[in-house]
């Protein structure tokens, strides 16, 4: 497995284990409905992360086979990557439009959850770096 797609791996574990926790505080403090807005943001964020990179991945693999384009991504396999990233985004606006249609969404507990990829990006961020300038294994 190549270092970044562990560097993947571990920022989706810690989105998990930070949405895991966000919601069993909510569940302490505020109520089911809360805990359904957050696992539903960070289920969306997590979802939405995982497709991303895998298209990046695709896509710099694409590049690095045509490497006769002297560097340069064709204008058409941008053209690709943005329709596919604009209409995940859609699909993903008219999902949770459609689960807030049929259900109570807390906001705040929906932007807790979509805030998790984020999170677990500087924290595993943090590590990584302090990882490097200290030089422990």
């Amino acid at each position: 497995m190549s270092e970044s797609e562990q560097l993947v791996r571990r920022i989706l574990t810690v989105a998990v284990l930070l949405a895991l926790g966000m919601a069993g505080l909510g569940w302490f403090f505020v109520g089911g409905q809360f805990v359904i807005s957050v696992l539903l943001g960070a289920a969306l964020a997590c979802g939405s992360f995982y497709l991303l990179q895998r298209d990046i991945r695709q896509l710099m693999d694409r590049l690095a086979a045509d490497s006769g384009a002297a560097g340069a991504i064709s204008g058409m396999e941008k053209a690709r990557f943005m329709i596919k990233s604009l209409g995940r985004f859609a699909v993903l606006a008219l999902l949770l439009f459609a689960v807030a249609g049929q259900m109570t969404v807390q906001p705040v507990g929906l932007v807790l959850g979509l805030a998790t990829i984020m999170l677990s990006v500087v924290l595993v961020s943090v590590a990584v770096r302090k990882k490097r300038l200290t030089g422990l294994p």
